[in-house]
């Protein structure tokens, strides 16, 4: 029996789910004796990483959750996902760090921001905006405000009714799911002297680049 990638490819963009991939790269600011970010980096901010603009792809979620078969080596931990890309999709090199973000996987998010010049959701892939409220100056009660549009880097537009420059308000919206690719899990099948067969990558909803 000879495994036929085509099969694949075509068998997983009728199950997968749509993706945005964005492409890692370490920041040149990382420090040699300490390999530390320069935290006033202006191109990684601070975070020793920056990322290609989005690619749009197909990939297969093939679990998501605790695999049974790695859990004991500690390399797994609740609510990671496993996710098997086709040969046929600009996925297939997805390499650590990597962010990929789920299109039809969407969650809650809450923060509190500060009305400055340009402030921003730009850690976030931002659905849609459900509310926004900031204290009033006697600090007794809540004034709820118009809702801004989020623009394509992240910024928010504002138009009347928004909070005055140097309040401090609370957004509430809808965000879709983002995840950090964190290993390979072997993931090369190498059957038939290196046929192009899907690949399986390990991706975590992990916080810390988005801080």
């Amino acid at each position: 029996m000879r495994l036929d990638p085509l099969s694949f490819n075509k068998f997983l963009s009728g199950i997968g789910q749509r993706v945005l991939w964005q492409q890692s790269f370490i920041c040149p600011c990382i420090q040699d004796h300490s390999g530390a970010a320069d935290t006033a980096c202006p191109i990684c901010k601070g975070k020793g990483r920056t990322w290609n603009a989005p690619v749009d792809g197909v990939v297969g979620v093939t679990a998501q959750g605790v695999d049974a078969k790695i859990q004991d080596f500690g390399a797994m931990e609740l609510g990671d996902i496993t996710l098997t890309v086709p040969s046929d999709s600009p996925l297939y090199n997805l390499g650590r760090f990597d962010r990929v973000t789920l299109l039809n996987s969407t969650d809650v998010f809450s923060r509190v921001l500060t009305r400055i010049p340009g402030d921003n959701l730009s850690d976030l892939s931002v659905q849609s905006i459900t509310r926004v409220f900031w204290r009033s100056p006697d600090k007794r009660s809540i004034i709820d405000g118009s809702l801004p549009v989020v623009s394509a880097n992240g910024t928010l537009v504002w138009g009347d009714g928004g909070p005055d420059f140097g309040v401090q308000y609370s957004v509430t919206g809808i965000k879709f799911d983002t995840y950090f690719v964190w290993q390979s899990l072997p993931s090369d099948r190498n059957e038939h002297q290196g046929a192009p067969l899907p690949r399986r990558v390990q991706a975590r909803k992990w916080d810390l680049y988005s801080r």
